[in-house]
């Protein structure tokens, strides 16, 4: 009998104990950030955490052709260029040091030259790596105990597999793999890994999967998977008993793979097949504490949509989400965890050009807006206004970004109350039909789907015109009593809708 009192206690203790982990994990939600909207700016971004889970992120301005850097300071975004001296930062890769501060390796795109920025926490500095050397790629950094850089990236001229590498008072590269072709899909942000002090390159080489590693005297080079085409963006995070990981597209079967290494032999698997109508591209990879994969890809439909995607390993099956469809969305992505094993994911919105960021975290994202409430014909130069509004789950306070459909949005302006009515001003300088939509994001940057959109007429005879003619359709009408005024309503639409 006291057996049966003690076992419903210790039941009823582990119920209530454990189901609120259950539900806080229930709970989490993604929360959609938009880094960096000034121009066309989200391009080859590069991701990494620091110690107190803020996402620093590198990327290419493609309006500029500059690289810049973002980092959450906690409450906000913080976006500056590093480098403006000529088309730099396509690709770019990122390391923090032991002091959290930023180092970045990438590319000067017409000079082929091998570039890199650090932080010492006062200011930038940049630096050209051996100008002689004709290289470009995608590229991967990592940092030694010393904080020194050491670098993957693929020759130019020869198609072969480069090592750079900073000793302390100068440079070094050196030439791992001359054989195949090494290109610029080849490697991802995370190729390159130091173990034991001793550099791992893992990485694509034609139709190849390769790991080439630095014994202290000489290279060595393993081929771990043939794949049916070229093996593209070759990410690598190495485990906790010092294994590596691997996600890679294979470029002829058109599937994300993953191999792993568990002490005595390599394991492949393919986690993404491709289908009749869409293809899953891989292109960043990282380990939670419990050592599982979780990756960042994106997806392309055979109708040229894009969309980006989440996949990952709970223990015991890989388990695969699109976290954001809207538009043209996706790709030059990256991947980090957090200290609670939630993901962060940069990645570019190709619509609009904007950088974004998404994680998983206990906050409410907005309401979607109410469709934009407003004229839909105007004339240019017209200042037209619209008006919206949403609700916040969590009674916080509300931004509003809207899309004017011609090159420009209105910037986020705020804060204004849940539920509280917004309106924003808008002219357009050329004739033509325009979408206007709108979102709202929170105080935490948590950002709502797009609204409804509105369709706007510049200028306003336009559907004027429309709709008469669609009335002008109906059977009560005699068709030579239209062919006769018509020529009237196009020349004097005003008359038509006094």
């Amino acid at each position: 009998m006291n057996r049966i009192k003690i076992g419903k206690i210790l039941a009823t203790f582990l119920i209530l104990t454990i189901t609120p982990l259950f539900n806080a994990s229930n709970d989490l939600s993604w929360s959609f950030e938009t880094v960096d909207y000034e121009g066309f700016v989200g391009r080859y971004t590069a991701i990494a955490m620091d110690s107190n889970d803020c996402p620093h992120i590198s990327y290419f301005d493609v309006d500029n052709g500059d690289l810049k850097y973002a980092y959450w300071n906690g409450k906000q975004w913080i976006t500056e260029t590093v480098d403006s001296q000529g088309i730099v930062g396509m690709p770019t890769a990122i390391a923090l040091d032991s002091k959290e501060h930023p180092h970045i390796a990438y590319h000067d795109f017409f000079k082929k030259t091998l570039k890199y920025a650090y932080y010492d926490g006062s200011k930038w500095h940049i630096e050209t790596i051996a100008e002689e050397e004709k290289l470009f790629g995608h590229l991967a950094i990592t940092l030694d105990e010393n904080d020194y850089p050491h670098i993957a990236c693929c020759g130019y001229t020869n198609k072969d597999l480069k090592y750079a590498y900073y000793d302390g008072s100068k440079w070094h590269i050196e030439t791992v793999d001359s054989e195949g072709r090494v290109d610029w899909f080849s490697i991802a942000t995370g190729s390159i890994i130091l173990k034991e002090g001793k550099p791992h390159i893992l990485y694509g080489n034609e139709n190849k999967l390769k790991h080439a590693y630095y014994d202290g005297s000489k290279w060595h080079i393993e081929t771990i998977d043939v794949g049916d085409g070229e093996l593209c963006y070759v990410s690598t995070e190495m485990d906790s008993k010092g294994y590596f990981h691997i996600s890679y597209f294979d470029s002829g079967s058109n599937d994300t793979k993953y191999a792993y290494y568990d002490g005595s032999k390599w394991h492949i698997e393919t986690v993404l097949q491709h289908t009749a109508t869409e293809i899953f591209v891989a292109e960043g990879l990282a380990l939670d504490s419990n050592d599982y994969p979780h990756i960042a890809y994106y997806r392309y439909t055979e109708i040229g949509g894009r969309d980006q995607g989440y996949a990952y390993y709970d223990g015991s099956k890989w388990r695969t989400e699109i976290i954001e469809s809207k538009g043209y969305i996706g790709g030059c992505c990256d991947i980090a965890i957090d200290s609670n094993d939630n993901p962060v994911i940069s990645y570019c919105y190709f619509d609009l050009g904007d950088l974004k960021c998404a994680r998983k975290t206990t906050n409410n994202p907005p309401e979607k807006p109410s469709k934009p409430h407003g004229l839909i014909w105007g004339k240019v130069g017209w200042n037209l206004t619209y008006i919206t509004s949403s609700t916040d789950k969590d009674g916080d306070q509300l931004y509003y970004m809207f899309d004017w459909d011609d090159g420009n949005v209105s910037g986020w302006f705020g804060p204004y109350k849940p539920g509280e009515m917004v309106k924003a001003k808008h002219s357009w300088r050329k004739e033509g039909t325009y979408i206007v939509r709108v979102k709202a994001r929170d105080i935490h940057y948590s950002e709502s789907p797009w609204s409804d959109p509105l369709k706007v007429s510049v200028p306003f005879w336009k559907i004027i015109n429309e709709l008469l003619l669609r009335l002008f359709r109906a059977p009560i009408f005699n068709f030579d009593f239209l062919t006769m005024m018509l020529p009237f309503f196009t020349t004097f639409p005003l008359l038509c809708i006094l």
